[in-house]
């Protein structure tokens, strides 16, 4: 190895580029003050991989007489990666001074190599200002937060998190002057820290214009858990942002029982349907049994969004809110109801009149739905206008009817099945639905009566069908359920004939022969198919019929034949499909589907 003199000459006079590298890398050895003069002057040399070795040497010597020089431009942002990755290497290693702002830039480096060499360097110098933790060090700092970069705000954060507790005064005042990125990142680790003292600050940043800012502010006060916040964090319920709303509901659930008075306290005096849906969130989420009333009665609020609300609110309750759910559903019938009835057509003055029409509102009974409607449309105003007051309650007690099915419906039980089935008999077609689909649901076959009543009774088609699918689905295999879709079978809609044919095709009953075969004239596709699919597992009974029908059938009704004898699936029939094909034309509707007709007899064989 070189001396020391011999390489301060080769590295300050040698023409040759490689001679001074090995004259640079050897000097590193060496701890007096002409080694680190020769390569402080050496950082000037035009040569990149001389340049490179220089800067190398520095570091291992540990000057800091370099660190001013290596923060220049010309070294950090140098074309050349490797001397951008020898910088920071060297930076790192010198270490004693805080050079966060310098190397944070190269964090985004487009080489890999660098990045990682600034990353590195980063996390030391910022371990290093955790453990000064000087205001200095952390107002450098706290400048980088509003960088872009995921990582870098991240490293930083976690060192705010473990200064905090020693400057917290200092945390709350970026908290008052920072901007977007710096108000988000305070309010964050003040509020992991659970800092008492900064609630009145972040309450303050809730009227931000910001939506990320009066989030970040809204979650902290929620884990800090101050109840003196809470009026303005339920005033969040409304903000026009949902992201902010959801926040504040989850912040407040985080209060738990505590923040229970104000949020009953909101819901009784509050008009805000926004006010009202997210308070109702918030008491599902803190799930304590006072609640439930609350939630219960706004099922039949005016507001779909509230009713939405309060009906999952419920549904998390699960069966400790059965009970109450019964009470909302329960049709009361009152026994004066007819005296009140006649008082309202025929009361001796409009007073008495009014006072029938009101009483008729409070009850909230649907037996008076009709003559509701009818004086809402009456000459005198004051009729009229209690009519149409009393016309809203029974109607909001309907939704609340409603809401305590859908809830029962969730859960897929009903406790009190005689209860729900009662509902079948409701004036509201919404809560008749809710019923049927409560009922479909509960897996119990006691309810299969009161399904088969509708199916027999309700005007409403959905309900007609539905209830003859829930039925089917509860005793596959009931008489009553089989002799109810027999009935069916002349019902005016098609879907639900078709749901009819589906369930008595299932068994090979020779009686329903003749109606089957009328079936696959229907207009209806979906009635076509499921008798074709019926007679298919009649077999060998259908097939005589089915086979006389292939001369006479139009050809809707002969494609239907042709689907039903491919699905009896017999060797027999294969000639007469022959003599078929054969009179159709080519690419013909008939042809086609007599020739599927043989495909699948074959795959049956």
């Amino acid at each position: 190895m070189k001396t020391l003199d011999q390489s301060v000459t080769s590295l300050n006079s040698s023409p040759y580029w490689n001679e001074r590298r090995e004259a640079a890398l050897t000097l590193k050895y060496f701890r007096e003050s002409q080694a680190r003069k020769t390569l402080l002057d050496a950082l000037n040399d035009p040569d990149d991989d001389v340049l490179q070795a220089v800067i190398v040497a520095l570091g291992e010597i540990g000057n800091e007489d370099a660190v001013e020089y290596m923060l220049l431009p010309k070294f950090l942002n140098h074309p050349d990666p490797l001397i951008r990755w020898a910088t920071l290497q060297a930076l790192g290693k010198i270490g004693k001074s805080l050079i966060v702002a310098e190397v944070a830039q190269l964090i985004d480096d487009p080489e890999w190599i660098v990045r990682n060499e600034a990353q590195k360097v980063l996390r030391k110098q910022v371990d290093s200002a955790v453990t000064h933790c000087t205001t200095d060090s952390a107002r450098r700092m706290v400048s980088l937060l509003p960088s872009s970069n995921r990582e870098l705000r991240e490293i930083l954060i976690q060192a705010f998190l473990q200064m905090g507790p020693r400057i917290k005064p200092l945390l709350r005042d970026f908290v008052k002057v920072g901007g977007k990125q710096i108000q988000t990142a305070m309010a964050y680790v003040l509020g992991k820290l659970k800092d008492q003292e900064s609630a009145p600050l972040l309450v303050e940043l809730l009227e931000n214009p910001d939506r990320e800012i009066r989030k970040s502010a809204i979650d902290a006060l929620g884990k800090i858990g101050d109840l003196s916040s809470l009026p303005a964090l339920i005033e969040r319920f409304g903000d026009a942002s949902r992201e902010v709303q959801i926040s504040a509901v989850d912040a407040i659930a985080r209060f738990g029982k505590p923040a229970l008075p104000l949020l009953h306290e909101t819901l009784r005096y509050s008009s805000r349907k926004l006010i009202q849906q997210n308070t109702l969130s918030t008491l599902a989420k803190i799930r304590d049994l006072s609640s439930i009333p609350y939630l219960v009665e706004y099922m039949g609020s005016t507001y779909f969004i509230v009713r939405r609300a309060a009906i999952r609110g419920l549904v998390q309750y699960g069966k400790d809110a059965i009970e109450q759910i019964h009470n909302a559903i329960r049709n009361v019938k009152f026994p004066f109801l007819e005296e009140l009835l006649h008082q309202t057509e025929n009361g001796e003055t409009v007073w008495i009149r009014v006072r029938a029409i009101k009483a008729l509102g409070a009850l909230a009974d649907h037996r008076a739905v009709h003559l509701m409607k009818r004086l809402a449309a009456n000459e005198i105003a004051a009729i009229q206008k209690t009519a149409l007051a009393s016309l809203a309650e029974i109607g909001c007690a309907c939704w609340r009817r409603c809401g305590g099915l859908a809830v029962l419906r969730e859960l897929r039980i009903a406790p009190d099945v005689d209860l729900v089935a009662e509902q079948l008999d409701d004036d509201s077609e919404n809560v008749r639905h809710r019923a049927v689909q409560v009922l479909s649901r509960c897996g119990n076959p006691r309810a299969v009566p009161a399904l088969l009543q509708t199916v027999a009774i309700d005007g409403n088609v959905t309900l007609r069908y539905e209830s003859l699918r829930a039925a089917d689905e509860l005793a596959p295999a009931d008489s009553a359920v089989v002799q109810a879709a027999k009935k069916a079978l002349h019902d005016p809609d098609p879907h639900v004939r078709a749901e009819a044919i589906r369930i008595i095709g299932r068994s090979p009953d020779a009686s329903n022969l003749t109606h089957l075969l009328e079936c696959l004239k229907s207009a209806s596709w979906e009635v076509r198919r499921n008798a074709a699919l019926a007679l298919g597992n009649m077999g060998n009974i259908a097939l005589p019929s089915l086979l006389g029908r292939l001369d006479q059938a139009d050809q809707l009704e002969l494609e239907s034949v042709l689907r039903a004898i491919g699905n009896v699936g017999s060797p027999e029939a294969i000639p007469a499909i022959e003599e078929v094909i054969a009179k159709a034309p080519a690419g013909s509707p008939i042809r086609d589907a007599a020739q599927k007709a043989i495909a699948d007899i074959r795959d049956k064989i």
